[in-house]
């Protein structure tokens, strides 16, 4: 069942690149901030664990973020950092950032590898303030020590994945890095499985998704992404997809917002106006087969 006492931190990862991770975020990041209020006035906190700073770019809406102060994700990995000052975005939510192409913490990369232990403490120090209620994290591409690092924070896994046939040994990949995760966050576990750039008319995409749900079961969520050229542009403009006016875009913010509500049952997260609550399972690469 979702962890009633400690805040929700859900990490979007998946080892594979292009797949949604941001722009999941930054949706869910817009819907939680914007539309579906957190709980007991609780802000909204997001970390950008990818060097390619797009998320940061896009909620900051501005390209160049060199010089706005606050906190950047390269240092939480500092094994000292006294104090965490997050920026507020546009959107209203909080955000530790990187810069586009953000070399610094490319080079985390260089680093020991216990440096991935790091960002956990100083996250864990700046949740006891009770000011927020959820974080979200977007996480990198590829096993990394950030990737790591991410998972080590989470409280919640959310892998979007395109149905192909690499979109398995993408979810293998991403257990063994919960596994290793899990040594030092035992709370860690995949909660959900969404399926991005979807296709109803494709036989090739319906027969991969039912091939993911009968790996993966209650796993998968319900909710599938199309792909949408409006959701593209929302992201390009940093606006939420549904404050676009197009037909296409109604229908992407239709499935956004029913996969955030999915999101929000799975994990816990507590909103003004509570939803029905769904058991998790937790997974095994096992099932993955």
């Amino acid at each position: 069942m979702p962890n009633e006492t400690k805040v929700p931190i859900i990490a979007f990862a998946n080892h594979k690149g292009g797949v949604g991770k941001s722009t999941t975020t930054l949706q869910v990041s817009y819907y939680l901030a914007e539309k579906f209020v957190l709980a007991n006035d609780k802000k909204l906190l997001v970390i950008d664990m990818d060097p390619q700073g797009n998320t940061s770019t896009r909620m900051m809406g501005q390209m160049d973020l060199e010089g706005i102060g606050g906190t950047r994700t390269y240092q939480l990995f500092q094994e000292n950092l006294d104090e965490i000052i997050p920026v507020k975005t546009p959107c209203g939510a909080d955000l530790i950032y990187s810069t586009q192409n953000d070399t610094v913490l490319d080079d985390i990369e260089l680093m020991d590898m216990s440096v991935f232990i790091n960002p956990m403490g100083h996250l864990s120090r700046l949740l006891e303030s009770g000011e927020y209620g959820a974080v979200l994290i977007d996480c990198p591409p590829a096993r990394s020590r950030k990737l790591i690092a991410a998972l080590a924070c989470a409280t919640d896994v959310i892998v979007p994945v395109e149905v192909s046939g690499f979109a398995k040994d993408a979810l293998h990949g991403i257990m063994k890095s919960i596994d290793i995760a899990e040594q030092v966050n035992p709370d860690v576990q995949l909660t959900g499985v969404i399926i991005n750039k979807f296709s109803s008319r494709s036989s090739r995409h319906v027969y991969e998704k039912n091939m993911l749900k009968e790996a993966l079961g209650d796993l998968l969520f319900d909710q599938t992404i199309a792909f949408r050229t409006p959701l593209d542009e929302a992201n390009s403009l940093a606006i939420p997809i549904w404050s676009m006016q197009k037909g296409s875009a109604k229908m992407a913010a239709t499935e956004i917002q029913a996969v955030c509500a999915e999101i929000i049952k799975r994990t816990g997260l507590k909103v003004k106006n509570p939803l029905k609550k769904t058991v998790r399972k937790k997974a095994s690469a096992k099932k993955v087969k």
